[in-house]
């Protein structure tokens, strides 16, 4: 009875992890929202119900230090005498984003914002205030309340370069003060290389992923094969990049509107990704800018989604696998009945099967009642 209760209760706890953003996976397809670039855009939600999303990226915090936000015309209020927007709808639906499962990230910049830094002083002090107003600080004044968004974009095209490596380490210090919610770092660059604006930052600041912008340049997808210039960004994230794990995202325009060049149907789009993701381990998926074009007139969206889940490695996963090198443990003490628990999960352990290397959960659960404290340990799969 005591290991029913036990397996119950790990079960509960085991569904919700997983519905959530895997930062590993290299089929991800990833949306900015909030710029109604089609002329129009659907409510935040409507988008996170589509398997086809994987994360959303809320555009933009177009102003800053002068914290100024924009999501044309989805959120209209602000706070009493302030210019700072309260949304508390968008809130409703960050929220419902990651219950499915979403990671929902705000991007900072743009190429009409007005933002900079002055100093590295000035690039802390407002990560300071994005982590109180937008993360898992504590502010008076929070655009989505208390909903906490899963991490920062920089799409820093224009002003200076001054400050955002000090901003990133900021941040990430204020992370490290989180046990139970993963944070995350992102940046949106233009494919030529290095980056005018973000290249020195990238350099030094630890980034998670990176959306690399193969539109409105000489290097994009129309240039494909020849002026492509992907192998250029594998190499920094393999060799330059702090983060030699950093998730490398094709940029791509979601209609032939939606950029000046650089957009390509489809089916050109998902053959080019497949040929990226079978060369270089560094490819995570796709970025689309934006949901409203690549969803609301077409199936361009989901057509290029499908086509990156359906071509991703599934390797059959198997009971009794052998867990080495955990990613992650989770811990948590837990009261099933009159039983008293502690389980480690140790999620997303790399393993060892009749088929090679896979992915699995490893589950340790131990009485702390005395005199039991008999230990069970069992392995589950994840899904195929």
């Amino acid at each position: 009875m005591q290991q029913v209760n036990i397996l119950v209760a790990f079960m509960a706890i085991f569904m919700t992890l997983t519905l959530a953003f895997d930062i590993s996976s290299q089929s991800n397809f990833v949306a900015y929202w909030g710029q109604s670039s089609a002329g129009s855009q659907k409510p935040l939600k409507d988008y996170c119900q589509d398997s086809s999303v994987d994360a959303i990226v809320l555009a933009f915090l177009y102003q800053f230090p002068d914290t100024k936000l924009d999501f044309s015309a989805n959120c209209r209020t602000t706070f009493a005498g302030s210019q700072i927007l309260h949304c508390p709808e968008i809130a409703a639906d960050i929220k419902q984003c990651q219950s499915n499962g979403k990671a929902v990230i705000l991007s900072m910049g743009g190429a009409a914002g007005a933002y900079g830094f002055s100093s590295d002083s000035d690039a802390q002090k407002y990560a300071d205030t994005v982590w109180d107003m937008f993360l898992g600080g504590s502010g008076s004044q929070r655009p989505f309340d208390d909903a906490i968004l899963d991490g920062i974009d920089l799409d820093i095209e224009g002003g200076s370069t001054t400050g955002y490596a000090a901003f990133v380490a900021q941040l990430r210090s204020h992370f490290q003060t989180s046990s139970d919610k993963k944070y995350y770092i992102t940046g949106a660059p233009q494919c030529p290389f290095p980056d005018a604006m973000l290249g020195s930052t990238l350099d030094s600041a630890w980034f998670d992923m990176v959306f690399v912008q193969f539109y409105n340049n000489y290097c994009g997808l129309d240039a494909y094969p020849q002026g492509f210039n992907y192998d250029k960004w594998d190499s920094w994230a393999k060799s330059q990049s702090a983060n030699k794990n950093v998730k490398l995202y094709i940029g791509a325009p979601g209609s032939q509107s939606a950029a000046g060049r650089g957009y390509v149907d489809a089916s050109t789009l998902s053959t080019i990704a497949n040929e990226v993701r079978s060369k270089y381990s560094t490819f995570g998926g796709v970025m689309v800018w934006d949901a409203s074009q690549a969803f609301d007139s077409s199936s361009w969206g989901t057509s290029v989604s499908s086509s990156l889940k359906s071509g991703a490695s599934n390797k059959k996963r198997m009971l009794g696998m052998v867990p080495a090198a955990p990613v992650a443990v989770r811990t948590a003490n837990i009261t099933a009945g009159t039983l008293h628990a502690r389980l480690d999960l140790v999620e997303k352990a790399s393993v060892h099967s009749s088929e090679g290397d896979t992915f699995g959960f490893l589950i340790k659960a131990k009485s702390t009642d005395l005199p039991i404290q008999r230990g069970w340990q069992m392995h589950i799969p994840l899904p195929a």
